[in-house]
């Protein structure tokens, strides 16, 4: 998103970008966002988006600014907030319950029933999406996911299993207690770690898997599964806190906010090539598998 951004480059979860805000501090930030929420704040937790907290809030003002201007809605009462973790978007969620969100799509899953969010768009990126993705190993005697039981696997998903397995691995059997899972959100370190051989099989997208075969040794990495198509980060609202004709105005500003020519430069910094309508058959086919996993119930 900020200056020194390189596409497809060599930093976080995607070795693309660093992760967005750290939730506009911890101990101060997070008070003061759940204090300030409403049902005109917005959330977003889009893990692959660049920067830090001081500097990414002027370009989340900014966008906050400019779907005042597209809604007419008032500036005062529209701010936005990124956070950086699951543990801080969940605590938002259920204690203020923001009007809308940018948001990871394995997190819409989770929340969806409890919260009663409503998917409006999808965002369209080549930065922040994994279209595709691939568990990867070096060890010989690993030839499909049943091999990988009672080895590790580090990945990103770790901390939503019931996703990574119903989803994206597409496993009747939850995936938790079948193999270690690691929390890792820099994929280039649990590559390298499956090179070293403290980890046993790693999950990466087309593009990560391609930057971790330039490592040495990375020719040794191969892949024992291929996902389906995978969903996008999701456009959603939550809940019934916006009245029926706001939430239709929002949803045209928000995916016409990056048709915008005067808005160019934004949408370059927060990596969103535009907001669409939401894929239909792709989200309906990871919702249901989710769903049958028990995925979202609570």
């Amino acid at each position: 998103m900020l200056t020194g951004f390189r596409r497809r480059s060599s930093s976080w979860l995607a070795q693309r970008t660093p992760a967005l805000v750290t939730c506009v501090g911890l101990g101060v930030g997070l008070a003061s966002v759940v204090a300030q929420a409403g049902p005109k704040d917005f959330a977003i937790f889009a893990t692959r988006m660049g920067g830090d907290s001081e500097s990414a809030q002027p370009y989340v003002n900014r966008m906050a600014a400019k779907l005042a201007d597209a809604t007419g809605w008032t500036k005062g009462e529209l701010s936005g907030r990124f956070f950086s973790s699951k543990k801080e978007i969940t605590a938002f969620v259920e204690t203020q319950k923001p009007g809308f969100g940018l948001v990871e799509p394995w997190l819409y899953l989770e929340l969806k029933r409890a919260h009663g969010l409503e998917l409006v768009a999808e965002v369209e990126s080549a930065d922040l999406n994994s279209p595709k993705l691939h568990v990867v190993v070096t060890d010989a005697a690993v030839k499909s996911l049943a091999d990988l039981k009672g080895k590790s696997l580090w990945t990103h998903l770790a901390e939503s299993p019931r996703y990574l397995s119903s989803v994206v691995l597409e496993q009747e059997t939850p995936i938790e207690g079948q193999v270690q899972l690691k929390q890792v959100n820099n994929v280039m370190k649990s590559a390298r770690a499956v090179l070293r051989g403290e980890a046993t099989a790693t999950l990466l997208d087309d593009d990560q898997l391609a930057a971790a075969r330039k490592l040495q040794g990375g020719e040794t990495l191969r892949v024992v599964y291929s996902s389906k198509a995978q969903p996008p980060v999701a456009v959603v609202v939550f809940g019934k806190t916006l009245p029926p004709t706001e939430k239709s105005n929002l949803t045209k500003a928000l995916m016409g906010l990056c048709v915008v020519p005067s808005n160019a430069d934004l949408c370059k910094e927060l990596r969103i090539a535009k907001m669409k309508a939401p894929t239909t058959a792709l989200w309906a086919a990871a919702d249901a598998r989710f769903a049958k996993s028990g995925g979202g119930t609570k």
